[in-house]
């Protein structure tokens, strides 16, 4: 496996927290989805499935001052999304904590893994991994939003 592999298991490492510590604090059930969110979350998957694959494809060579820039804003958009999974942890697991604005970003968990693909592209030279993250940007952003709106929503009642 060239190391360019290791680009998408960083991304995806947090996102095992899922299956041990689920969100807590889950909105009433959403109503009917309009077609455009259909269509937006087939996008938000060809993106993710796109993005998460081509890295494997690449080898990392890091010999000039762009890919040393790309390098270095990939660490700081992963340490963005750490730092913001950590939230979710400590701060109780709610859902809201997985879209709620940090340092001025809005949606963090969504955008920094997008910031992160596009500068990977930067560091592989791959006209595909940026196409793959434009498209993961436009429908991992859009879902996003959605769900930071639902979240917000009154929690759903048991009884």
């Amino acid at each position: 496996m060239p190391l360019g592999g290791l680009v998408t298991l960083l991304v995806l490492l947090p996102n095992l927290l899922m299956l041990f510590l689920p969100p807590t604090g889950l909105p009433a059930a959403a109503g009917k989805k309009s077609s455009l969110t259909s269509v937006m979350e087939i996008v938000e998957r060809a993106g993710q499935i796109s993005a998460f694959a081509i890295p494997f494809f690449y080898p990392v060579r890091v010999k000039g001052g762009l890919e040393i820039a790309s390098l270095a804003g990939m660490i700081l958009a992963l340490f963005f999304y750490y730092l913001n999974w950590g939230r979710y942890v400590r701060q109780g697991r709610a859902l809201r904590l997985l879209f709620q604005p940090c340092a001025g970003i809005p949606i963090p968990l969504a955008i920094s893994p997008v910031v992160y693909f596009l500068l990977a592209s930067v560091l592989f030279h791959s006209w595909y991994l940026l196409l793959a993250a434009v498209v993961l940007g436009i429908g991992h952003i859009y879902v996003s939003s959605l769900e930071w709106q639902r979240a917000r929503l009154p929690l759903e009642t048991v009884g």
